[in-house]
């Protein structure tokens, strides 16, 4: 017992040991914040949900008028070249008539009254190369009154979208915190391994120096000097796997909580982390339909999906109002003239029926909309594998909580017994009663006991929050 006791303060010390007068203390709960404001992983997804934030105003603009403006000055030559249509309404309000002229030959003149004697020759239009100002200043209103649905449909669908990515902020950090947690055990248990190993190496350290004095006075034969030496080469071989274990947590570390300068921290946790919890005994024996349910409400990837799935579902609709034609009201107001000073205004209010610029491809249409339930096809077979991966997740956390807190208890129990048997074998090894093969053979255990219950901490505290992550519970 007092060998376990020992053992016992020793992982206590580790727990709360400075690891160098440097290095600062980090909790568990200041190592998830820094990984929430620092993690790539939830700064590409803040990216994305501001992304999907812009195409939601976007879309709500469509609803909304949109101003036009123009103010241009434009010189250019008097020269008039009228169009057919120009050239026939001239005709129409003026009149042509066909006259002889002093010199006998016909001549065609332009009347305001024919036939009645104000007819003139039509004079040579002298053609003028000197531009002559021209300012012309516009603003107007245009919006789209009905478009059957598409700029609705558009901006449901699109605030649909940013709001599953605002859900998908909410998984991603769940992950990183998941991801955290595992590299924060991870360091800890790693230093109560080196903890062991280390006092392992101590331990047969003594008692190679004790078996060598007894073989020097001859009371201990070269075999049990050999076995000693052998078991300490061992012991060191272990403490060497052990910090590099250690030393590949920390790294993991770091990398889980997404800073891009690697500091030294020490790690400051409850102990109470590593036992059993009542929360542990009752998720352990739920029912495995309230947790799946649970699981089903609470996760924010299976809410991101199905966000995603009804603002898909919207741009499908969205995408079959492009078959119709779009109402659109305009007024626009417009100044034009040779001189800022003299302007001349008219308005103008505009009522269309008609397609956008481009006009409107049936071929196109329906090629994005089949295009668009493709997309919303994709996402509900998303969702329906996300739940049934929820679904395993949360059956897989059950188990391995329920197994962890056996084995935690049985590892005790282990510990404890193997504790007694390296006692008792030394004491009948010094006493000369026992053999060298009985004595290694129960400090082996004891080393052994003690990482497994080790281990079973961390597997304790590693199903703990992998359960946490499995229900849609964070920190």
């Amino acid at each position: 017992m007092r060998a376990v006791a020992s053992w016992i303060s020793l992982l206590t010390v580790a727990l709360y040991e400075v690891v160098s007068p440097l290095a600062a203390p980090l909790t568990l709960q200041d190592a998830i914040r820094l990984a929430r404001d620092h993690h790539p992983a939830i700064e590409a997804q803040r990216g994305q949900r501001l992304a999907a934030l812009g195409r939601e105003q976007q879309a709500l603009a469509r609803l909304l008028p949109f101003v036009e403006g123009t103010f241009a000055y434009q010189p250019t030559t008097p020269n008039l070249v009228p169009t057919p249509p120009e050239a026939r309404a001239l005709l129409r309000s003026t009149g042509q008539d066909t006259v002889v002229d002093a010199g006998g030959m016909p001549t065609v003149v332009t009347c305001r009254s024919p036939s009645v004697g104000n007819c003139a020759p039509i004079p040579p239009s002298a053609t003028i190369w000197t531009p002559q100002s021209f300012w012309l200043a516009q603003v107007g209103l245009t919006w789209t009154a009905w478009d059957w649905g598409r700029s609705i449909h558009g901006y449901r669908g699109a605030r649909d979208l940013t709001a599953a990515a605002d859900v998908g902020v909410r998984a991603a950090e769940l992950d990183v915190t998941l991801q955290v947690e595992l590299a924060f055990f991870a360091v800890l248990t790693a230093d109560q391994q080196v903890t062991v190993a280390d006092d392992a190496v101590k331990t047969y350290q003594a008692h190679l120096a004790q078996t060598k004095t007894l073989h020097a006075s001859g009371l201990r034969t070269g075999i049990d000097v050999a076995t000693a030496e052998s078991a300490e080469a061992s012991a060191e071989i272990s403490l060497a796997r052990t910090r590099a274990a250690r030393e590949t947590a920390r790294a993991q570390l770091q990398v889980a909580l997404g800073v891009d300068e690697w500091r030294d921290w020490t790690l400051v946790i409850d102990p109470a982390t590593f036992e059993l919890q009542s929360i542990d005994e009752q998720r352990a024996e739920a029912p495995v339909d309230v947790l799946v349910a649970t699981a089903s409400k609470q996760r924010p990837d299976l809410e991101e999906l199905r966000l995603e799935e009804r603002g898909q579902g919207a741009s499908v609709q969205s995408t079959r109002g492009s078959y119709l034609p779009q109402l659109t009201l305009s007024l626009s107001p417009e100044w034009a003239g040779p001189a800022l000073s003299s302007l001349t205004p008219n308005l103008t209010f505009m009522v269309g029926l008609g397609y956008p610029t481009g006009g409107m491809s049936p071929l196109l249409v329906h090629g994005q909309t089949r295009e668009a339930e493709g997309s919303l096809v994709g996402v509900r077979a998303q969702r329906r594998a996300a739940l049934e991966a929820a679904r395993a997740e949360t059956l897989t956390a059950r188990a391995s909580l329920a197994a962890a807190r056996d084995s935690l208890a049985f590892a005790r129990v282990l510990a404890e017994a193997a504790a007694r048997q390296r006692g008792l074998a030394e004491g009948r090894y010094q006493t000369g009663v026992g053999n060298v093969i009985e004595l290694y053979d129960a400090l082996l255990t004891d080393v052994n006991a003690r990482f497994q219950l080790v281990q079973a901490r961390l597997d304790l505290a590693t199903a703990r929050v992998r359960m946490q992550h499995a229900l849609g519970e964070g920190p």
